[in-house]
């Protein structure tokens, strides 16, 4: 107890610290780890980069960040195999973990070493622990970029368990054990979501070109993508299917807890007080960071919407929901396959006005949207259940390594 009045209040930690083991200690980080700051200088390191999931990986594994200049590379860190690495600007997001493979890391990084009183094993788990996470979180000024860097002074008076040497082995032993045990059913129910999602865009996507009449005589579109379609179909520029417009309002606009449904540039739903369409509509961001053509809403009412987001109401020829379906399977691949120029960084209302819609009759679109809406909702159901089950997996992921690194399994049980 004495230990931890002279650390300080860690309010995150400090009630399971005081619950530890009686055999265990308790330590400054400062007092465990010793900061290195040996630099690449002759670029003999490959260059390093650490994920969120605490995995140190090749640089190249990461993908399409940006290169640096090559006057910084001699200013990258050094770390060996059990280093520490520490990224103190996203600590909040996971950005700790113990390095598997020596290499250099960014120069904003941070290095450590063990003085030997932790195991690097038993490190990466308590660091990476949801205790420790939350009191990082505490450490951050605001959650600007800048300001929610880590100070070092607030990370050297960390106060971290140290158990005896031979129960730091068997936690770490258990701990890698069982939490790749979940992390295994997690990668497998992961995969099946994929294969849902793929059976799911598989289906939509032979309907809406060929029906569900499979002997139905067929005809040339006049679009390389599409193919042959039903000679009953006809394919109709979307400009004479609809109104193509955007929103006007900007995201800071919104109200949390507004009447009506904002549709802005990402994914998420923001709600406004004030409405400026009613009606069946849908809608895409033209850019922004839910990737262009890859965001599609589909509402009926009043709703709000962002003024770099296009809405397409006024439906004549077409149902809205049928409109939906199709734009939010096959605008992305055929404007990419009909224009050298377009890389979906941001969509045009040319590109839009243009996009050919094969539609087929009114009656026809009726049983294929049944069909459509039949056959979704059950994959749709598979997936949300396979992803609570995703969320419980990592929920008990994390209150696993929390209760064994506090010391509360008895690990040598367990085993």
């Amino acid at each position: 107890m004495s230990s931890l009045t002279l650390i300080g209040a860690h309010r995150a930690v400090s009630e399971l610290l005081e619950n530890r083991p009686k055999s265990w200690d308790v330590v400054r980080f400062k007092g465990l780890f010793q900061r290195l700051d040996r630099r690449n200088i002759d670029l003999s390191y490959e260059m390093l980069s650490l994920r969120s999931t605490g995995e140190v990986v090749a640089r190249t594994e990461m993908g399409g960040r940006q290169e640096p200049d090559e006057a910084s590379l001699p200013k990258y860190l050094v770390t060996e195999v059990d280093d520490l690495v520490v990224n103190p600007m996203w600590l909040i997001g996971g950005g700790i973990g113990v390095s598997r493979r020596a290499g250099a890391v960014s120069p904003d990084y941070r290095v450590f070493r063990s003085r030997g009183a932790l195991l690097p094993r038993f490190v990466h788990h308590l660091l990476r622990s949801q205790p420790y996470l939350d009191q990082y979180l505490l450490y951050t000024r605001a959650q600007t970029t800048f300001d929610r860097r880590v100070q070092q002074p607030d990370l050297d008076n960390l106060p971290l368990p140290v158990p005896p040497l031979e129960e730091q082995r068997a936690i770490a032993d258990y701990l890698d054990r069982e939490t790749s045990r979940i992390d295994r059913l997690i990668e497998e129910q992961q995969r099946l979501i994929e294969m849902l999602r793929e059976r799911r865009e598989s289906a939509i996507r032979a309907v809406l070109l060929r029906g569900l009449d499979s002997d139905a005589p067929l005809r040339a579109s006049g679009s390389e993508f599409l193919g042959s379609i039903p000679s009953a179909w006809n394919v109709v520029p979307t400009r004479h299917l609809c109104t193509i417009t955007t929103g006007n309002e900007d995201s800071g606009n919104a109200t949390e807890d507004g009447t009506y449904p904002f549709y802005v540039r990402g994914r998420e739903v923001l709600r406004s007080n004030a409405y400026a369409f009613d009606g069946e509509a849908v809608m895409t961001p033209g850019d922004g960071q839910g990737g262009t053509g890859k965001v599609f809403h589909y509402f009926d009412g009043k709703f709000q919407a962002h003024q770099r987001v296009y809405v397409f109401t006024d439906f004549h020829g077409i149902t809205g929901r049928y409109f939906y379906y199709y734009l939010s399977t096959f605008l992305r691949p055929i404007a990419l396959a009909g224009s050298n120029t377009v890389t979906m960084e941001s969509l045009r209302r040319p590109l839009l006005a243009g996009f050919p819609v094969a539609v087929p009759p009114a009656d026809e679109q009726a049983r294929i949207l049944g069909y459509l809406d039949e056959q979704t909702a059950k994959i749709d159901q598979m997936i949300a259940e396979t992803e609570q089950f995703i969320e419980l997996s990592q929920e008990r992921r994390a209150a696993l390594i929390t209760a064994t690194v506090m010391g509360r399994i008895d690990v040598r049980e367990a085993a």
